[in-house]
């Protein structure tokens, strides 16, 4: 069910996941939408219609999925610890894959103008990929499971929730921030 922001009247329904919807986002111009999902599924949808353009099918559980800034490439994460890029102009090909994660991934997103990803999960970390070599550049160890995070990109702010704890990061030097 979609709904407006503002006033939380509905507008419209993306019917096809036969499981529960873990995530959810839109595109920078909000023609796309994106859902990850208990049906091992990610779909896209024309965020307009309402239409199903894409199903991914997964391995496992999908709880994350973001949009790169041209809306060409979907980053997705879950239950099988993979990230995975699908490049949506060949949907057919196979996902590039990174893993590293010992735990489901809960959050995933595109960085520093989708040169990087960094990514949340139940292993008690954040960690920091580089897209083009798909290596590990940094981790963020916690005390507790990462329950989820998002990124703030006009303040360089990285906010990380874990246990009752709600922790804003530096992403310059990846330490917690001060306010």
């Amino acid at each position: 069910m979609l709904r407006q922001g503002d006033t939380g009247d509905w507008i419209g329904t993306f019917l096809g996941h036969k499981g529960a919807v873990w995530g959810a986002t839109l595109n920078k111009t909000a023609t796309k939408a994106a859902t990850a999902a208990a049906d091992f599924t990610a779909k896209v949808w024309d965020a307009v219609t309402g239409d199903e353009f894409l199903t991914l099918v997964h391995k496992h559980i999908v709880k994350s999925v973001d949009f790169t800034q041209d809306s060409n490439h979907l980053l997705t994460g879950g239950q099988d610890k993979l990230l995975r890029i699908y490049d949506l102009s060949k949907p057919e090909a196979d996902p590039e894959q990174i893993g590293g994660h010992t735990s489901a991934i809960k959050k995933a997103l595109w960085y520093n103008e989708d040169r990087q990803i960094i990514s949340a999960a139940d292993d008690r970390t954040v960690r920091l990929w580089d897209r083009v070599s798909m290596t590990e550049v940094k981790t963020l160890n916690f005390n507790l499971s990462v329950s989820s995070m998002e990124y703030i990109p006009d303040g360089e702010t990285l906010l990380i929730t874990y246990g009752r704890t709600i922790a804003l990061y530096n992403t310059s030097r990846y330490c917690p921030a001060q306010i």
